[in-house]
């Protein structure tokens, strides 16, 4: 199993036999949306903030399908994706902006799992903000269960700590947990992990290898990577990898 960081949320994994595009939000550095932040230093800089480390076309060779949380545009959009490949999304309403962006070879989850060859990806719940009017407002996110091969992955997706989480991973064990942990925050509310989430998941998984992504991209967040290493090293959580954009992370 190989985990390839690409940019923000988007990862490259190799699982099984398959080569999964997660979130892929491949455009080009600057011409994308500009979220509302807290920082006033940030208000207006365009998303995302830096280049994709690879060619759209090395991220795409090899790609079975798209495996997406949720449409948001720093999680999915139609940049250099061709318009047929396999998508997989979390509803109906994905389903229907997807197919609206031009997408045609699409699928919903309408039950909690589905099986592609010899994986069997389950749909677990995802809280988009740290109160209700923060996930009233940004919609709906879901996290994803890979299984199939001798580790297990937990997408824990665009989401905060909170009891759904906790009984995710005392059910399924995983392995691997990636999350999405750059605390980005609205005046609206924070939308997704910070540094006390994170610890809480390394305190709940302490078996479990976390890989940290969703970081350096978006004009909203509140966490870089630095941070997040600055962190692990002062709390001795030596279970997080942090990789740089384009780097892997091989498991045997």
């Amino acid at each position: 199993m190989i985990i390839q960081q690409i940019r923000n949320a988007t990862l490259k994994i190799q699982y099984g036999a398959f080569t999964i595009l997660l979130d892929p939000w491949l455009q080009d550095k600057g011409t994308g949306f500009s979220a509302e932040p807290v920082k006033e230093e940030m208000i207006g800089v365009k998303n995302p903030m830096n280049d994709l480390p690879l060619s759209p076309a090395e991220i795409l060779k090899d790609v079975d399908f798209c495996l997406v949380t949720h449409i948001h545009p720093d999680h999915f959009t139609e940049d250099y994706l061709p318009s047929d490949i396999p998508v997989f999304v979390q509803n109906e309403t994905d389903r229907e902006l997807a197919a609206d962006m031009g997408f045609t070879n699409l699928t919903a989850f309408r039950e909690q799992n589905i099986k592609i060859g010899d994986i069997t990806i389950t749909k677990v719940p995802a809280r988009h903000g740290d109160n209700d009017e923060t996930v009233e407002y940004v919609g709906e996110s879901s996290g994803y269960l890979l299984r199939g091969e001798a580790r297990s992955i937990y997408i824990a997706g665009d989401t905060v700590y909170y009891s759904s989480v906790e009984q995710t991973i005392d059910k399924y064990f995983p392995d691997v947990i990636v999350l999405n942990c750059c605390a980005a925050t609205m005046p609206v509310g924070r939308l997704i992990m910070d540094l006390h989430d994170i610890e809480n998941v390394c305190r709940k998984a302490p078996d479990s290898t976390i890989v940290a992504t969703h970081l350096d991209s978006v004009n909203h967040a509140l966490l870089s990577s630095d941070d997040i290493r600055a962190f692990a090293a002062q709390k001795n959580l030596t279970q997080i990898k942090i990789p740089v954009n384009g780097e892997r992370v091989i498991f045997s």
